[in-house]
């Protein structure tokens, strides 16, 4: 005879972070820097010194009076109060998503790299990020994604 037994539900669910706006390897310029403007906004309107700064400066404030500001005490606690509040608004590659997620990602940051080195494209890894001297022009970096694709997935 078996005996079937259920265990009570958790006081409080997991509580699985939000998605990010995911940056596709065929995601256009516009829609990229769309995404990005929105999340910049998001820490505007909470305050982050640095991205307050840029928009006022963009606005025509003092840039005495900007300087003046950064550094200036309790600046670093607004910044991480700003980047907590807007951390789902934050666009990110897919390799950023698997390297946050995917505890296969240093196998496979090697297998991009591999793949970008059949190309003839000089390429490593840096402390579990891909590296290059400098970037390589557009036509390599389509192989680039090519192989990010490969690798990781295009979503």
């Amino acid at each position: 005879m078996a005996t079937l037994v259920s265990t009570a539900p958790s006081a409080a669910p997991s509580k699985k972070p939000a998605e990010r706006p995911l940056i596709r390897t065929d995601t256009s310029a516009e829609e990229e820097d769309r995404l990005t403007q929105i999340w910049i906004d998001c820490m505007v309107a909470h305050g982050d010194p640095d991205y307050s700064a840029k928009k006022a400066l963009n606005d025509g404030a003092d840039p005495g009076q900007i300087v003046a500001q950064r550094g200036a005490p309790g600046t670093e606690a607004k910044h991480k109060q700003a980047e907590k509040a807007c951390q789902d608004k934050e666009p990110e590659e897919i390799w950023q998503r698997a390297k946050r997620l995917d505890p296969t990602y240093p196998d496979k940051l090697r297998d991009w790299v591999t793949c970008i080195r059949s190309y003839g494209i000089d390429a490593w890894e840096d402390d579990g990020f891909l590296a290059f001297e400098s970037l390589p022009p557009d036509p390599q970096m389509k192989k680039v994604d090519q192989c990010q694709d490969k690798v990781f997935g295009s979503a």
